[in-house]
């Protein structure tokens, strides 16, 4: 098919042009203004940390605030809806307690994510930035209360736009992050590890791996959103690298996402070794799926003995070129037998601008003709409603949702789940929502 280079990145310099006029979130070497709570005082580190562990002492975890069982390429245009990061108070003794759905502000669910980030943080804003933490151990961890508004559609994040500065705060219309606490790597899996076992159903989690243009609250938000909507009695996680937050960061971007691969596989390792999920569930989003796709492949290739605990990965809208992706990743993926399931549409515009930066086609751009990918199952989700850029539909569309949630809960490959059918229908190389 023949592509109009210029169209596209006058459709770029356009949505540009839109985000500058109407984007609300802080710049992007900043945070948005603080929540009014208490920060804690930062200790020296050790004189050998042990590998991952951050360079701070255990915080406590909030008191009412439990995780509930119930994104990339241009995401969250013109909106906002912010917190920071923050000392949460509370009493650490809550860590052990099975996840309950907390009170929280009356119309609005209360989730607590957990997160793994290789961004550096801010302690004048409570935050953490775009820039990466170039000092090992890399890693930071702790958690993030959000509230999500029970009137809600599945797959809306109402966030507040810039002029709504007397209802920003309205838990009920909108997505908001409440607060946060800073764990130091031992706190956090011993967190996470008490949080899993004492869930009713499984020991299960997902983690998320946002893309390009995203700050850290834009993934704590999405992660929180997935939570309630997929419901799949899973501890959400997202692990958060430190894309610059903006569209014409798009290069800072592409070598964050390759830097941070590294310190991805350690936190996979680490967390499969340590939390005591037995089923673990990996979501990654547009470009999150160069380092997550090459980060798993490494793990597992040398640790083999960790392959059973990841159940299901699911690539979205992958911004990875197509080429690399067919000859170098999904054989890797297939040899290993990994259970992986792609989605990609024809309408998806983040990725036709992807294209006119670096005039390859990405795996995300599915178009005739469509080709199969041995040992993965590739989904085409041209057919479903989307918004404008068509990019988020993974986590915005209730098909696309009630898709992954399925697959999830019941292991099943696309042959047997219904709303799919097979391409071609006889000896399907691909599958479609009709």
């Amino acid at each position: 098919m023949q592509r109009s280079d210029s169209g596209l990145l006058c459709l770029f310099c356009l949505l540009t042009s839109m985000t500058a006029c109407t984007a609300s979130r802080p710049p992007a070497d900043s945070a948005a203004t603080p929540a009014p709570i208490k920060q804690a005082r930062e200790t020296p580190p050790p004189a050998v940390p042990p590998p991952g562990d951050a360079a701070w002492p255990p915080r406590p975890s909030p008191g009412t605030s439990t995780w509930s069982s119930l994104g990339g390429l241009f995401g969250n245009l013109g909106k906002r809806g912010g917190g920071a990061i923050g000392a949460a108070t509370g009493s650490i003794k809550d860590k052990a307690a099975p996840p309950v759905k907390s009170d929280g502000a009356a119309g609005a669910t209360q989730v607590t994510v957990f997160y793994a980030t290789d961004r550096k943080y801010q302690p004048e804003s409570n935050s953490y930035g775009w820039q990466p933490n170039r000092a090992a151990p890399h890693l930071s961890y702790g958690s993030v209360q959000v509230s999500i508004p029970e009137k809600r559609a599945p797959g809306e994040l109402p966030l507040p736009p810039w002029y709504a500065i007397l209802s920003s705060n309205d838990a009920q219309k909108y997505v908001l992050i409440q607060g946060a606490t800073r764990l130091s790597r031992a706190d956090f899996l011993a967190t996470v590890k008490a949080r899993i076992q004492a869930a009713p159903e499984r020991r299960a989690a997902f983690i998320y791996i946002h893309g390009y243009s995203n700050s850290f609250d834009d993934a704590a938000r999405r992660t929180a959103q997935m939570a309630v909507d997929l419901d799949i009695g899973a501890l959400p996680v997202f692990y958060s690298w430190p894309s610059k937050g903006t569209l014409a960061g798009y290069e800072f971007d592409e070598n964050a996402a390759e830097w941070t691969q590294a310190h991805l596989q350690a936190f996979l390792a680490d967390f499969a070794e340590h939390s005591s999920a037995t089923d673990i569930y990996l979501i990654a989003h547009s470009m999150g799926n160069r380092p997550m796709t090459v980060a798993l492949a490494n793990l597992l290739e040398q640790r083999a003995e960790l392959r059973p605990l990841f159940k299901q990965v699911v690539l979205a809208a992958p911004d990875i070129n197509a080429d690399v992706f067919r000859e170098q990743i999904a054989p890797r993926f297939a040899s290993l037998k990994l259970p992986a399931t792609l989605y990609a549409s024809a309408n998806d515009k983040a990725m036709r601008a992807s294209y006119s930066f670096a005039d390859w086609d990405r795996i995300g751009d599915i178009r005739a003709p469509v080709v199969g990918i041995p040992g993965m199952e590739l989904i085409d989700a041209s057919a479903v409603i989307m918004n404008f850029m068509g990019h988020d539909y993974f986590a915005s569309n209730r098909v696309l949702l009630t898709d992954i949630a399925t697959m999830i809960k019941t292991g099943q490959r696309a042959r047997n789940r219904g709303g799919l059918k097979g391409i071609p229908a006889q000896a399907p190389q691909y599958w479609a929502f009709p």
